[in-house]
């Protein structure tokens, strides 16, 4: 029986006249060098020559990445930024074309780290790589003459490696405005203009399902009412279309979807006449049935909005008596009167179909959170690859944790120590949690070295494993 087809020899068939990657050796051996090169640099190896550059574009060279597990987890961050703080900008793709259909830049801005620049009121997309432990910031889509959108939202499509920046405000009419950009980090860190939004919204709920599709629902128009209409985009067509509304208005809700589920959650929000009073429900969108079912009982804090404080998780649960079966999992990471931070489990009884929250865990929150501010989550997850030799059912998740000193949502001017220096605001942490195959778990909270440049709270976060 033969061998499963690797990554490299597929590329090497739909790239029949490519001459050797480094020449004198084999291409399994030079393969296996050039995943190591981190991230950062890809855009520097496609200047090296024509096979390189065909290669670091292309799906396969990520999937050996991830196989020899020199993917790197890349946290995407919507954040205030000081305006003034020095940059280096690396050298552009050379060979780009000028004359695209869509507007794109290249690259990354690296910011220097010990900037102390008083922070200006401007929007920037930082990464985190989680893997590397280093920050970055991305130079703004050309076609946002007046940079990124206020409390845009970001969505991860981590089948591609793009991240959608979807909404928010106009930075200079503080109007919603329903533009929508798209960064290819697979491809050389581009960005385009893709079609906009059907409805202008901010504070909406979005998620990504499957691995093109993008839901957005809920929010509010220039008016501040709040909206029940709903859409949904297609990544490969680049298409939206409206969907039925909800039957409640949701402004400041929370979009939930899990990995292996086709269904879109909105979770809570309030109405135009209760503006703060947060719901307790959630609808969910079926798109077999193109519906929406409403569900009770979903969020328990109405003065408490869960949007940033929740994060979904999937883990495999191999030992299921049933077989394999995703368990889908809600975190919850509270501040304030609550003091922890719960885990929610979510699962589906087979006889009645009907949803059932339950509390299954919960982990004290790290000591530089003090609870009485906002804070952002989000799952970065780990690969099968990754986890325990010894005992291969082992469930690892990273947690990643940014807070916001004073309680405001902007730059803060509390500061935590971090080894020899001080990073500004709460700083952020990620949450190391491993289960055994046994049903018990371990956590461990790591402190992340925050620059002054990046202390600005995050309005939204996603993560891509590059």
């Amino acid at each position: 029986m033969g061998q499963a087809e690797s990554s490299t020899e597929s590329f090497q068939k739909q790239q029949p006249l490519q001459r050797q990657f480094i020449p004198g050796l084999p291409d399994e051996i030079a393969m296996d060098c050039l995943v190591r090169v981190p991230h950062q640099f890809h855009s520097i190896m496609k200047l090296v020559c024509h096979s390189w550059r065909s290669l670091i574009v292309h799906p396969s060279f990520y999937q050996e990445r991830r196989r020899f597990a020199m993917a790197e987890h890349m946290v995407c961050l919507i954040q205030p930024i000081p305006s003034s703080s020095p940059v280096r900008t690396e050298s552009s793709d050379s060979d780009e074309s000028a004359s695209s259909n869509h507007n794109m830049t290249t690259e990354e801005e690296e910011v220097h780290t010990k900037s102390s620049s008083p922070p200006l009121i401007q929007y920037g997309l930082s990464i985190y790589n989680a893997t590397r432990q280093t920050w970055h910031r991305m130079v703004k889509p050309s076609a946002a003459h007046e940079g990124f959108p206020m409390f845009c939202q970001c969505v991860a499509l981590p089948a591609s490696g793009k991240l959608l920046l979807l909404g928010g405000w106009d930075p200079n009419t503080l109007e919603p405005v329903p533009d929508v950009y798209v960064l290819d980090l697979i491809g050389g860190a581009r960005w385009r203009r893709a079609a906009p939004m059907l409805v202008a919204r901010s504070f909406f709920a979005c998620g990504a399902v499957g691995q093109s599709t993008v839901y957005v629902a809920g929010g509010h128009d220039n008016q501040k009412n709040a909206l029940r209409s709903a859409e949904v985009y297609d990544t490969n067509t680049d298409e939206w279309r409206m969907l039925p509304p909800m039957a409640e208005e949701r402004d400041e809700c929370q979009g939930l979807s899990w990995e292996g589920d086709s269904r879109f959650w909105v979770v809570s929000g309030y109405s135009t006449d209760s503006q703060g009073r947060f719901r307790s429900d959630a609808e969910c969108y079926d798109p077999v049935t193109g519906s929406w079912t409403r569900v009770g009982g979903v969020w328990p804090y109405p003065s408490v909005s869960p949007r940033g404080l929740t994060t979904t998780v999937t883990n495999s649960n191999r030992s299921n008596s049933r077989g394999h079966q995703n368990q889908c999992q809600w975190w919850w990471f509270l501040g304030s009167q609550q003091q922890q931070q719960y885990n929610g489990r979510v699962k589906e009884s087979d006889i009645s179909n009907k949803i059932i929250w339950d509390v299954e865990n919960s982990v004290q929150l790290p000591r530089g959170i003090n609870g009485t501010s906002f804070a952002c989550v989000n799952a970065l997850g780990l690969d099968q690859d990754q986890c325990s030799v010894d005992d291969p059912n082992q469930q690892m998740q990273w947690i990643f944790l940014m807070g916001s000193g004073g309680g405001g949502r902007g730059t803060s001017s509390a500061a935590v120590t971090c080894g020899d220096c001080e990073c500004e605001g709460e700083g952020a942490y990620i949450l190391e949690w491993k289960r055994d195959s046994k049903g018990g778990s371990t956590s461990k909270w790591n402190h992340v070295h925050t620059p002054a440049a990046f202390s600005g709270f995050p309005y939204s976060a996603s993560s891509l494993l590059i």
